[in-house]
């Protein structure tokens, strides 16, 4: 068995997203990884997250339940409000993490803006933070160019990356992934073995 998922597959991930199929862990379906993500980061000792205002409901129930004390920064048609986040760090706030689906956004359905994209990364660096970039809808694009993900323009030095094949392929299918700087493969690693075995 392989404890991170078929390896083909972790390769097809990894040369997809310009990272080595190491950092490529195979979950059932992306809540999976957020959920193993929370645990890692929160489980221990509790601390802060960040999340757009709204969000995605599941990835909150996981995080309180993890013991995260959560902060929510406002969304817009052009993404996550960056003044108000850098309002957050100036006042002394250091998240754990800091949840966002820029692409596509879950429930608002915005798309953030290269710019605005480009303002988060500037504070993740500065800050020395670590994003988690959900990103299960941003191949369904109908019409102009897409965006960069946060993922590509940090080359996944502070962004966690996690998608799925559930919007693109088939719901049943249940297949999501996670890509992790890495520090973060073997922890990560362990926690799913713990947990399945390894994923379908």
């Amino acid at each position: 068995y392989a404890p991170g998922g078929y390896r083909p597959l972790r390769e097809w991930i990894g040369a997809r997203h310009g990272a080595d199929a190491g950092r490529v862990l195979v979950t059932n379906g992306s809540l999976q990884a957020i959920g193993f993500l929370a645990h890692h980061h929160f489980s221990a000792e509790g601390g802060a997250a960040v999340v757009e205002a709204p969000t995605y409901d599941r990835t909150l129930k996981i995080l309180r339940a993890a013991g995260a004390d959560i902060h929510t920064v406002p969304v817009g048609g052009d993404g996550l409000d960056v003044d108000a986040l850098a309002g957050l760090l100036a006042s002394g706030l250091r998240p754990h993490l800091i949840y966002v689906i820029p692409t596509y956004q879950n429930p608002s359905g915005a798309c953030a803006s290269l710019d605005r994209r480009k303002a988060l990364l500037e504070l993740v660096h500065r800050y020395e933070l670590t994003v988690v970039e959900d990103d299960p809808y941003g191949l369904l694009r109908f019409e102009g160019d897409p965006v960069p993900t946060l993922h590509e323009l940090d080359g996944g030095e502070r962004v966690i990356y996690c998608s799925s094949f559930t919007k693109t392929i088939a719901p049943g299918v249940r297949t999501g992934y996670v890509v992790v700087p890495e520090g973060l493969t073997k922890p990560l690693g362990a926690l799913s073995e713990n947990t399945y075995i390894g994923p379908n």
